[in-house]
């Protein structure tokens, strides 16, 4: 007789089997989570994506990877150029330390952390974008006085002025002066380039100070120079009046020694300068053209007969020459003085005492006719010279208009020797001038003299020189020394068109 299991037997198997099944699946399921539990322990700590520092991207690495990125972009240098230099200096030279460990300690709380269970299920936590603050330390004392100390030891310098060339008639150009224009505004720029991963290179802004004007005593360190090189060992006198400030120079030297200036000299053709203002002042416009001829000869050509003939037919035929005196003395001039007519054995008019000629220290035996000293003819030139500009009408009350002022320099531009100080400029000068030098009795010539308006690119000035010697007074030498002193004189104005001597 065949058996069949019960159907309670039959229960009891399934029960198992399920029981079986659903240990089986707990116990993978434990597994599976210990797995996963294992991999989500072993998986580094990074830092959420779209996370940066001031454009440093951070997002992905770990605190390690991320702090040594930090810390190598803020080690870079930061460069300051100042005009045409460029320096570098460490962030530890400026004061500068970046705090890595500050910045990450910001992560903590910037998104929330991704748990185990999140994990295990594949839930992801909305990242969010973030940027964190540098942390940082600067000591900006420390940064001022690093910049003050390395602007003002390297790179601020203070303008020059031109300094002669020893055995020349040239002068070393003055440089200008650089300085920064504000201390305060850089260490606001270095700050900025500090803080910045990128942009790490900062312009100085700096203030450029021309170069500093001659300085007078050193230019007439130099005329001193030149005649004693010139071994003059005469009397030579010099007037410089600079006709942008009004500043004057002027010195005497006999035999290299000093003595006191405004020697009373033989005027010579230099006294037609007076003639030619008193006769500006009597004629009206339109001028007679007789009077610009006879001025345009007696000037440019240097010939007597015109200047005699101004003086009869615009002043008075028989003391012309007294007019002329009085006006010198209307404007200020006691030592510039017109006797009597330039014609052969015409007669002194007036025995005329001077300070100057009234001197003992130095007496030169000077033309008893007509005499001046320097710096009343050469600051005659330089009324003329503002007359004409307009600046002043100081030539009787503007009795002498600013055109009449304008004529006279031009006649005195007509005057054309190519010799004492006309020799010593270059073709960028103009110069208005009048030279004088006589035969005096024992028929030699003793003294010569060039009184002028030199106009230059550098400034105009006003430039008389007398010089005297007791034996005959040669042209070469005189004419070497005059145009040696003349050229030293414009060089200084003009320190970037220097002229050079030559000789023929």
């Amino acid at each position: 007789m065949r058996r069949y299991p019960s159907s309670r037997r039959k229960k009891s198997n399934g029960r198992w089997l399920i029981l079986s099944l659903g240990l089986a699946f707990l116990l993978a399921s434990v597994v599976i989570a210990l797995k996963a539990w294992t991999g989500f322990k072993a998986q580094p700590e990074l830092i959420p994506a779209h996370t940066s520092l001031s454009g440093i991207p951070l997002g992905g690495l770990s605190s390690e990877e991320a702090a040594q990125r930090i810390v190598t972009a803020y080690s870079l240098p930061v460069e300051l150029r100042y005009n045409q230099a460029r320096m570098q200096f460490t962030p530890a030279e400026l004061g500068f330390t970046i705090d890595a460990e500050a910045i990450l300690a910001q992560l903590n709380d910037l998104q929330p952390s991704q748990n185990f269970w999140n994990a295990l299920w594949g839930k992801q936590v909305q990242e969010i974008t973030r940027e964190i603050d540098p942390v940082y330390s600067l000591d900006e004392s420390v940064l001022g006085k690093f910049l003050e100390q390395v602007f003002s030891l390297r790179y601020d310098q203070p303008p020059s002025a031109p300094t002669p060339v020893l055995y020349s008639t040239n002068f070393n150009p003055g440089q200008p002066g650089y300085q920064v224009t504000s201390l305060t505004q850089t260490i606001e720029q270095v700050k900025r380039a500090l803080l910045s991963p990128s942009e790490r290179v900062v312009e100085v802004s700096v203030s450029e100070k021309p170069a500093i004007p001659l300085d007078w005593h050193n230019l007439e360190t130099m005329l001193r120079q030149i005649i004693l090189l010139e071994k003059f060992n005469g009397l030579a006198e010099i007037y410089l009046q600079d006709l942008q400030s009004g500043q004057t120079m002027h010195f005497a030297l006999r035999n290299q020694q000093d003595v006191p200036v405004d020697v009373a000299y033989s005027a010579a053709s230099t006294i037609k300068i007076p003639i030619m203002v008193s006769t500006m002042k009597r004629i009206e416009e339109p001028h007679p053209n007789q009077a610009l001829s006879w001025m345009q000869q007696m000037i440019t050509e240097s010939l007597n007969p015109p200047a005699d003939g101004l003086m009869k037919a615009y002043m008075d035929n028989d003391s012309g020459p007294l007019m002329v005196t009085a006006d010198m003395r209307d404007l200020g001039y006691q030592n510039t003085f017109l006797a009597g007519y330039f014609e052969p054995g015409s007669p002194l008019l007036e025995s005329i005492t001077t300070p100057a000629n009234s001197r003992t220290d130095v007496y030169l035996d000077p033309d008893f006719y007509n005499q001046t000293v320097p710096s009343e003819t050469g600051d005659l030139l330089a009324n003329i010279y503002r007359c004409a500009a307009g600046t002043e009408q100081d030539l009787f009350s503007g009795q002498v208009t600013a055109h009449e002022c304008s004529l006279m320099l031009d006649f005195l531009k007509g005057n054309k020797i190519l010799a004492l100080l006309e020799a010593g400029l270059p073709p960028e000068a103009t110069i208005a001038h009048k030279h004088g030098w006589t035969n005096e009795i024992d028929g030699l010539i003793h003294t010569m003299s060039d009184s002028a308006v030199i106009f230059t690119p550098g400034g105009d000035y006003v430039l008389v020189i007398f010089a005297h010697t007791q034996e005959q007074f040669l042209y070469d030498p005189a004419n070497r020394l005059f145009a040696r002193l003349s050229q030293s004189i414009y060089n200084a104005y003009n320190p970037d068109r220097q002229a050079y001597w030559y000789e023929n």
